[in-house]
């Protein structure tokens, strides 16, 4: 699919924020003024990439923490654990 200026982008593996980023660059056009990019998931890199990417990622630790509860427990339930957007340059 084409890349259209002024259109947000989510992406969920870190494979295709690339080839989004290659894309959007290829066009002559600018992540976070005429493009905008949502990641899932944050990683060190997304904090500096392009000056930020935007992302929605949940708590790992507390995620894991859960988890090992539950399965020390033997509890088996289903959890919601809280997720968050942080707002980068990308948008």
């Amino acid at each position: 699919e084409p890349i259209q200026k002024n259109e947000v982008y989510i992406n969920l593996m870190e494979d295709d924020l690339v080839t989004l980023i290659k894309r959007v660059k290829h066009m002559g056009l600018k992540v976070g003024k005429e493009v905008g990019v949502i990641s899932y998931n944050e990683t060190p890199l997304k904090e500096i990439l392009l000056d930020g990417i935007t992302i929605i990622s949940t708590d790992f630790q507390q995620l894991g923490e859960t988890a090992a509860r539950l399965i020390l427990q033997n509890e088996k339930m289903h959890i919601a654990n809280p997720f968050r957007l942080v707002v980068r340059n990308s948008l």
